[in-house]
């Protein structure tokens, strides 16, 4: 099979590679779609990525072969794919929390990932996808289960009021996310015109441009009674959204970070002090107790909210031009909020 091996001096190498077979309780998923997120971006640029290795972690495709022992899955399903491996063991995993179990790794990150004809995965990772369901709104229940996640990290309940900073993938989903969760007030950050277009698609009430979601005026909204309950930054890398968040909180309320920072961020310890506001941290997605896991419940949504999904499908390129895909991704002047890698 061909993968996207990470070169040394930058770049990628299309290369190929034995296809890999399924083990007990696993299944080769052959990939329809792989996005390209903004962590995938935040490493790559800051050399991060072990030569080699192949990145991606948005993906979807068709179950091609079973190992021993699966059931529920069958050969030519479609499937989503959760990217994920943990121990099973621990008292994280064992409570839901697989995402914080001290084996935690990503597909995409830590193993071989979706910018690949192939992956072999565990079975209970892959969520079956209505057939019809274009592979690349598919892939993009990764992204819509961060959002998902990161909104109930913040504690988030129907009828409150949500800002999301930034409009990249994440914060276009979790915009869409809050407004079909019962969010009352749902306003969006955007620097580029495209991407405050596609807020309002999303569903947000009001979009912000640049100065308008500084700190200082976030301030002067929160001072006239426009606070939030929830404030989601979406941002990271090496922003100053997140100082600007504590500014826009109301008394008691939330920040809950889904950006990758690259650099140690500001915060405003004072705003959060006077508010007595709570700081969150959100990473991947979780298996709650009493509930059906994040990402089957983004799979559900992802197929009631397709037709605007789709609307954030901006570029397809394929494998062999895997190093044009991530050029376009890293440039939001072009119009680009999901790029995908069709293999």
């Amino acid at each position: 099979m061909r993968v996207a091996a990470a070169q040394a001096g930058g770049g990628f190498a299309v290369e190929d590679r034995p296809l890999p077979e399924p083990g007990p309780g696993e299944v080769r998923v052959r990939i329809e779609a792989c996005g390209v997120c903004g962590s995938d971006l935040h490493l790559y640029h800051s050399g991060f990525l072990a030569p080699g290795s192949t990145p991606g972690h948005e993906f979807a495709g068709v179950v091609e072969a079973l190992g021993a022992g699966v059931e529920g899955l069958r050969e030519g399903q479609r499937v989503t794919v959760e990217p994920l491996a943990t121990c099973g063991e621990c008292a994280q995993c064992r409570s839901g929390r697989e995402n914080v179990c001290r084996r935690f790794e990503i597909f995409g990150v830590h193993l071989p990932g979706g910018f690949a004809d192939c992956v072999v995965i565990s079975a209970r990772r892959c969520f079956p996808i209505d057939g019809a369901l274009s592979p690349r709104v598919a892939a993009m229940t990764e992204p819509v289960a961060v959002a998902l996640h990161g909104l109930e990290r913040g504690g988030f309940e129907a009828g409150q009021r949500v800002l999301v900073l930034g409009a990249g993938m994440i914060g276009l989903a979790t915009t869409l996310v809050a407004r079909a969760m019962g969010a009352t007030a749902v306003w969006t950050s955007a620097r580029h015109e495209h991407q405050a277009h596609l807020a309002r698609e999303m569903g947000a009430h009001r979009v912000l441009g640049e100065e308008e979601a500084s700190g200082k005026s976030l301030a002067r909204l929160a001072r006239g009674g426009d606070d939030f309950d929830l404030v989601v930054e979406t941002v990271g890398g090496g922003a100053n959204t997140l100082a600007d968040a504590c500014s826009a909180i109301k008394p008691g309320g939330t920040v809950s970070v889904l950006g990758l920072f690259m650099t140690s961020p500001a915060i405003d310890p004072y705003s959060l002090l006077l508010r007595e506001g709570c700081l969150c941290w959100s990473n991947c997605y979780a298996r709650p107790q009493g509930k059906r896991p994040d990402f089957a419940r983004a799979a559900t949504l992802v197929e009631e909210e397709r037709e605007r999904l789709a609307l954030l499908a901006t570029h397809e390129l394929p494998l062999a031009e895997i190093g044009r895909a991530f050029e376009l991704a890293s440039d939001r002047k072009a119009g680009a909020v999901k790029v995908s890698v069709i293999p």
